[in-house]
């Protein structure tokens, strides 16, 4: 048959889906910039004495923190212009720099933290290293005095504080739980997959893991990856299996995701099609069929007919079952009379009882072809449904799903069985 083969029946195989997350460092700002005003002043009792000197005033203004990340390191600048006002004990007067008609004292701060995963699901930061960078000395000439190394220990304290706010606050701020557990949670629900609520996906996704924090520039990636069983089930909805959260461990990820799905068609649901189809097709003949009930004998299809009326008892229909690719369809087209059932028929008065049975079965079975585009179809659709659109405010999804490959046909005692793969890209930005 043209386009048509057996296609071998491969080992399931978990899915693998690695969901790129990008987090743009630009969520942190607020919080940065709050524990580093803007501008702010160190009055009497906060400043230092050096040498007789007492500073009585220290003023800065801060330029705008820029943030970025390497491998595993975030870096945090700024540059800030400053003043100081100066008094020698016993003396009358004050004196300072950076004030007019001179310019303000500039000075260059930055630190540097290595980000790695906690396992409470944050980004944690430690191995903090500080820098602080005074560009212009402070020299008090009024008084004949350098006031620099004062200014020195003033903002390196002023840095050292903000550096342990920091790495208190990132954790705080950098909380990927609620993004684990919302994607988590949206692969145990059961998904319909057809308008009846007879079709479902089942993703029930067995583990998580996560890769190391990456600096981009503006952001950091990592990469958490969902293993699960999926398969497609016909009937009532499955009741959810409901699993919290797994502890948080650390994995490689591949390029793209994998979900192998497995496509169970029940024969009950063929047999309660296709009984009540013959019923109808031949209540007004001579060899009525009352019951049809579908099987599996090894590689075989078995339809088993019940009939009444001129011939009694049951007649037996034998296929192997193949797969048209390019249809999407499995084919019964080869069904074919056991011997013992020719034997009965050939018995029938009727010599239409045969051919009749043989068109009322095909009928019944859309021509011994049956359609697994539609289910197949919307498995794709609902994993684009699933992996694409906001998450939560600043959390967005998206991902792409290449066309189907079927890997496999097989029968079970009670179902046909699609063993299908779905693979694709997808990734979350959290802004």
């Amino acid at each position: 048959m043209s386009g048509q083969a057996t296609v071998p029946v491969v080992a399931p195989l978990p899915a693998v889906i690695p969901v790129k997350v990008t987090y743009q460092l630009s969520a942190l700002q607020p919080v940065i910039d709050s524990l580093f005003p803007l501008r702010d002043s160190l009055t009497t009792a906060r400043c230092a004495s050096l040498a007789g000197a007492v500073c009585h005033q220290y003023v800065y203004r801060r330029e705008p923190m820029v943030m970025r990340a390497e491998q595993g390191t975030l870096a945090i600048e700024t540059s800030l212009a400053y003043r100081a006002r100066v008094g020698v004990v016993g003396a009358n007067g004050l004196a300072g720099c950076g004030y007019a008609p001179e310019t303000p004292r500039r000075a260059e701060l930055s630190m540097r933290t290595s980000i790695y995963w906690r396992k409470d699901w944050r980004i944690g930061a430690r191995g903090t290293q500080l820098a602080a960078t005074l560009r212009d000395p402070c020299q008090v000439t009024a008084l004949g005095l350098n006031a620099t190394p004062s200014m020195q220990r003033l903002i390196d304290r002023q840095l050292a504080g903000f550096a342990a706010a920091a790495d208190t606050m990132i954790p705080v701020v950098a909380d990927f739980r609620p993004l684990a557990d919302s994607l988590w949670k949206s692969f145990l629900e059961p998904t319909m997959l057809d308008t009846t609520g007879t079709l479902w996906l089942l993703v029930e996704p067995t583990g998580v893991q996560v890769t190391p924090f990456v600096g981009v520039g503006p952001s950091i990636q990592t990469t958490m990856v969902l293993y699960a069983q999926p398969r497609v089930v016909a009937g009532g909805k499955p009741v959810a299996r409901m699993r919290a959260l797994p502890v948080l461990t650390l994995g490689n990820a591949p390029p793209g995701f994998s979900v192998p799905v497995t496509v169970e068609l029940p024969f009950a649901e063929l047999e309660k099609q296709a009984s009540a189809t013959l019923r109808l097709e031949t209540q007004r003949d001579a060899v009525k069929i009352d019951t049809v009930v579908f099987g599996a004998r090894g590689d075989t299809t078995v339809v088993q007919v019940g009939v009444s009326g001129m011939l009694g008892g049951r007649l037996e229909l034998v296929s192997r079952p193949l797969w048209d690719g390019a249809a999407q369809e499995l084919v019964l087209e080869d069904l074919t009379w056991n011997l013992e059932s020719r034997g009965k028929l050939s018995r029938v008065t009727s010599t239409l009882a045969a051919p009749l049975i043989g068109r009322a079965i095909k009928r019944a079975t859309t021509g011994g072809r049956i359609s697994l585009r539609s289910q197949l179809d919307s498995v794709r659709r609902e994993l684009l449904v699933t992996l694409n659109g906001p998450m939560a405010p600043g959390v967005v999804m998206g991902t792409s799903v290449d066309p189907v490959q079927v890997l496999g046909v097989a029968m079970t005692p009670r179902a046909f069985v699609v063993k299908a793969l779905f693979t694709g890209q997808s990734g979350v930005w959290v802004r």
